[in-house]
């Protein structure tokens, strides 16, 4: 069978940049997680913190909590569908916090989705509600007063690949790309910033058939780039098992 020629100029581009800007042979990843941590200058270290979600029985609220304290705060109501594992106030260095579907909130402060910087693609309804059932995992990380979330949604397919995070730097809330987006994924950046990755596909198929992954660290401004990644997928059809060099 015959190779179709954007498929070889596909590989033969990606072949020019990985000898052309990198002085080592790329490393081999089975999970972007790793990969990320491998980076060096996290913003968030650890595994984070899991969320629970209570809800009130009638009529039926959810949110997701490190606390049941929040879920009192957020909901005026007597009868409570609480999981066995959430304690009244959050345990020993987790950070206080919820999300409602509609903001976050750490302590007593609320701080509004729809407000939110938003540096996840056009095309990606980052500011809008939430229903936290349709919600499937949510995780915390804190380091002094930032705090980031991921938000995996309920989905099948390629819906695994999607991941709403939610940044909340210095008076700031940010959300930021969703393709192989992780809190674990941000960098410390001068000044208090930070950096995240903004993700694309690679080849002829792009989405339904790529090649491989572009990863571009940007500032919090949206445009700046500090540093370009290039992810090859030597298995067509897996993107979580990747060879990744840094190109500039």
């Amino acid at each position: 069978m015959t190779t179709p020629p954007t498929r070889h100029c596909f590989a033969a581009l990606l072949g020019v940049l990985l000898s052309a800007g990198t002085h080592a042979e790329p490393a081999r990843f089975t999970g972007y997680s790793d990969f990320y941590r491998s980076l060096g200058d996290p913003l968030f270290e650890g595994k984070g913190t899991a969320l629970d979600k209570p809800c009130t029985d009638a009529p039926r609220e959810c949110l997701w909590t490190t606390s049941m304290t929040q879920a009192l705060r957020r909901y005026d109501a007597t009868d409570w569908i609480v999981p066995g594992t959430l304690q009244m106030n959050p345990a020993d260095g987790a950070p206080d916090i919820a999300f409602d579907g509609q903001a976050l909130m750490v302590g007593t402060r609320r701080w509004p989705l729809r407000s939110a910087v938003r540096l996840a693609p056009p095309n990606w309804p980052s500011g809008t509600p939430i229903d936290p059932e349709n919600l499937a995992n949510v995780t915390a990380w804190q380091h002094g007063t930032s705090v980031c979330l991921d938000m995996q949604y309920v989905s099948s397919g390629k819906g695994g690949r999607y991941t709403l995070v939610v940044l909340l730097q210095g008076e700031h809330l940010y959300t930021l790309p969703p393709l192989f987006g992780s809190c674990v994924a941000l960098q410390k950046a001068a000044g208090n910033g930070f950096s995240y990755p903004s993700n694309t596909y690679l080849g002829p198929g792009m989405e339904t058939d790529p090649s491989g992954l572009q990863v571009d660290y940007l500032l919090s401004d949206g445009k700046t780039r500090v540093a370009r990644y290039l992810l090859h997928f030597p298995n067509r059809g897996d993107p979580f098992t990747f060879e990744a060099s840094r190109v500039r």
